[in-house]
């Protein structure tokens, strides 16, 4: 298991139809993709009195945690699905390019 912590964010429309931006923490796992999916078994299972509308899964931020070295934490950049650990080595077609 991986020690990555994912914030993930999803709109949702409010009964009276004002966007609200809901955030779900997302611990251990590899990478953007895993957490995203993650995060949306957690905003579809919800019970419905916290629940404003259903989330927009289209619309999707995800963001790394990064700790600081005194503790503090801070967020990345919106990433892109399917961003790997950054140990990992770029996977390589049969013509030796990276994808």
């Amino acid at each position: 298991m991986s020690d990555n912590k994912w914030m993930v964010g999803f709109r949702r429309r409010s009964a009276v139809g004002v966007i609200i931006e809901h955030f779900y923490l997302v611990d251990g796992v590899a990478d953007s993709t895993e957490a995203r999916r993650t995060a949306t078994r957690m905003a579809e299972s919800e019970p419905a009195g916290r629940r404003d509308g259903e989330p927009d899964i289209q619309r999707v931020q995800v963001q790394r945690v990064i700790p600081g070295l005194l503790g503090q934490m801070s967020l990345s950049a919106p990433v892109a699905d399917q961003v790997a650990m950054p140990s990992a080595r770029p996977v390589m077609s049969p013509a030796g390019v990276a994808r």
